[in-house]
């Protein structure tokens, strides 16, 4: 305290300021602005849905998701207890969302070019 005090008030004030003469020059460099985050090859936007339409399940019989290859094959079969939801892309692929109450959702997706599904039981 007596030290700060046989200091003269005036060279104390010049020090103070050219100490922070350093700091307020670096506090007008403007910091560089955010790196631009990269985007993954073959990450695409979302495809817009063209439709989305809920059928509900027959009780007791559900429905079933069968799904055909272009030669008539039968290639998969999926059941649903209670819902299955359609959804229609616009590139033209579906999506299938098969819900089984507690058992949860099953989600298929078929692409147009590859299989043709038909689902029995929803109304």
């Amino acid at each position: 305290m007596r030290l700060a005090r046989s200091i003269p008030s005036s060279l104390l004030l010049a020090a103070l300021l050219q100490g922070l003469a350093p700091m307020s020059a670096s506090a007008q460099v403007a910091a560089p602005g955010p790196a631009a985050v990269p985007v993954p090859a073959g990450s695409a936007a979302p495809t817009p849905v063209a439709s989305d339409i809920t059928r509900s399940c027959s009780n007791g019989a559900g429905c079933v998701l069968t799904c055909l290859n272009m030669t008539g094959d039968t290639v998969l079969t999926e059941a649903a207890s209670r819902a299955v939801r359609i959804i229609s892309l616009s590139n033209g692929n579906s999506e299938f969302r098969l819900d089984n109450g507690a058992a949860g959702i099953n989600v298929v997706l078929v692409s147009r070019d590859n299989l043709m599904c038909k689902l029995s039981g929803g109304v």
